[in-house]
């Protein structure tokens, strides 16, 4: 309510009544309340309403300002005498409440200036009366009670029964309970129910009251209702968007999170804790460092790019996908999305909201993938696919820094005749064997494959013909002398070398494999288990 709607029901008012803050501070008051206080508004503005109170009320005083919602007492003022007062204190708005007060002998007077007054308060101010015979009815009503129920006061004056017909049956039940709770504790009344209009109309109401037993034994209810259908439509849709949102959150068995990004302040639901092995009050409190902590650090700087990308404007969303160490120690893989929801005036991130996915088994199935298409199955080598992209690069390396490779063939020595006479079990074991003594002899910068049935290949980088003919010798000798058991035997074999080098005047990375082949098919000839080097690149005409 306004100054000016406060304003306007201080003048008009004949009985005492003031506005008051939150803390049940005088704000402002009628020249009827300083009249029956004996004082003048600068003596007590800002003082508790409370101190202005007979020291015998002052009690249940204190106790109604404790309520912010509606409350009544019967009081005196300190400059009153003996006269009583029902007061009337309205829920707290906006920091204010009004307290309306009329003498205790007029104060269930329908034409009283009260009932004028509180036309201006939102919702209806009455009295509701239970008799000893259990019937009931409403002494008083303002005035907004015909515009809330559609029902004029004088049809309940003596009896409540027509206002409880178009209570909605399905709540009839839960306000009568309430009722009867409140009457036999006489603690005070609270309900939320729905009301029928006669033409049709449902609309929510909230209904407060306090209760006081009177000398012959009925209770009277001194309470408020207003019209909450608005309030309850919003928490209402705010609720199923809560409840959507969770069944997705839940569905997608997604961990959300929310970033403060001015503070650095993270708050994250149980299952962004779960997903790396915590519960929520081992991680908290949260913050942008503990993320930093939590996320592996080769994955910070592309994080941040993304970050910085969305900040600036160049992607409507955050997106990446991150590696973070899990209570166990391993690292598993999240996909992160987010977005600002909330900048600063200067165009600034404030708030920043999304959500962790765990893709560590779609990782796992795409490293899998990769391993399929790259790999050779039966020996863990790389295939003939992957090997001549490895040389392309390294070819291209060669034209740019003159940095040299060269490349090593191998076939194994007669090895029909090992499947011929033990299978092709044997055989396999043979190749994986021939693969093994290849890994062992190689630097990790090199690159070994298997590229055909018993023929391997190497690509060593940064080599010149002297290193790869002394790596292929040794490679050589260890398998003439290595010993592969299979069943009950041990089968022997030899491997026959080519080796080509990158020249100046190659002019695709396949004129190196071809001088090797070239070298691997002059040591078969020349009687196998020996190393050949390819003549160095001169007219090609050895290719006609």
């Amino acid at each position: 309510m306004s100054d000016i709607d406060y304003a306007a029901l201080l003048a008009q008012s004949t009985d005492p009544i003031c506005a008051l803050g939150a803390e049940g501070e005088l704000l402002e008051a009628n020249s009827a309340f300083m009249a029956a206080l004996g004082s003048v508004g600068d003596r007590v503005v800002g003082r508790s309403f409370v101190d202005l109170l007979h020291r015998e009320d002052a009690l249940q005083g204190r106790e109604a300002l404790s309520n912010a919602g509606d409350a009544s007492l019967q009081a005196r003022l300190c400059g009153s005498g003996t006269a009583l007062f029902a007061w009337r204190l309205t829920s707290v708005v906006d920091g204010r409440r009004l307290c309306l007060g009329q003498p205790v002998a007029e104060a269930q007077a329908a034409n009283t200036p009260l009932a004028r007054l509180v036309r201006h308060v939102p919702g209806v101010i009455y009295q509701y009366r239970i008799r000893p015979d259990g019937s009931s009815h409403f002494p008083y009503a303002s005035a907004r009670f015909e515009e809330l129920f559609d029902l004029p006061p004088a049809a309940v004056r003596d009896d409540a029964a027509p206002l409880f017909a178009r209570a909605h049956p399905d709540d009839l039940p839960e306000i009568i309970a309430s009722i009867d709770q409140a009457a036999r504790t006489l603690a005070p009344w609270h309900c939320k129910y729905r009301y029928c209009h006669p033409d049709g109309r449902l609309r929510w109401h909230e209904g407060n009251a306090t209760l006081e037993r009177q000398a012959d034994d009925s209770l009277l209810c001194h309470g408020y209702i207003t019209d909450i259908t608005e309030r309850h439509e919003l928490e209402q849709a705010l609720e199923e968007e809560r409840l959507r949102l969770s069944n997705i959150l839940e569905g997608t068995h997604a961990g959300a999170w929310e970033w403060n990004v001015a503070t650095g302040e993270v708050i994250v639901n149980a299952r962004w804790a779960e997903m790396l092995g915590y519960s929520l009050a081992e991680l908290e409190p949260i913050s942008s460092t503990t993320w930093e902590q939590l996320v592996h650090p080769d994955d910070l700087p592309r994080a941040f790019e993304q970050l910085n990308a969305h900040f600036q404007g160049k992607h409507d969303f955050y997106e990446a996908e991150l590696r973070m160490r899990h209570r166990d120690g391993h690292w598993g893989w999240v996909l992160a999305h987010g977005k600002v929801f909330r900048w600063t005036t200067d165009n600034r991130p404030l708030m920043m909201a999304g959500i962790h996915q765990e893709i560590s088994d779609r990782k796992d199935a795409e490293a899998a993938l990769r391993r399929l298409a790259t790999t050779d199955p039966l020996t863990g080598l790389w295939n003939r696919r992957h090997f001549l992209q490895h040389l392309e690069q390294a070819f291209e390396r060669y034209k740019r820094y003159g940095q040299a490779s060269a490349v090593i063939l191998l076939d194994i020595d007669h090895f029909k005749c090992v499947n011929d006479t033990y299978g092709h079990a044997a055989g396999d074991r043979v190749i994986q064997y021939t693969a093994e003594v290849l890994t062992a002899w190689c630097r990790t910068l090199d690159v070994p494959a298997r590229i055909g049935g018993e023929e391997f290949a190497l690509l060593l980088t940064d080599t010149g013909e002297a290193g790869a003919h002394a790596l292929a010798e040794r490679i050589r000798h260890a398998l003439e002398v290595l010993e592969v058991p299979y069943d009950e035997i041990s089968l022997r074999m030899t491997a026959s070398f080519g080796i080509a080098v990158m020249a100046p005047g190659d002019l695709r990375y396949e004129e190196c494999m071809r001088r090797a082949d070239r070298a691997l098919y002059a040591a078969k000839s020349g009687g196998r288990n020996r190393v050949e080097v390819a003549a160095a690149w001169s007219t090609g005409k050895e290719d006609a």
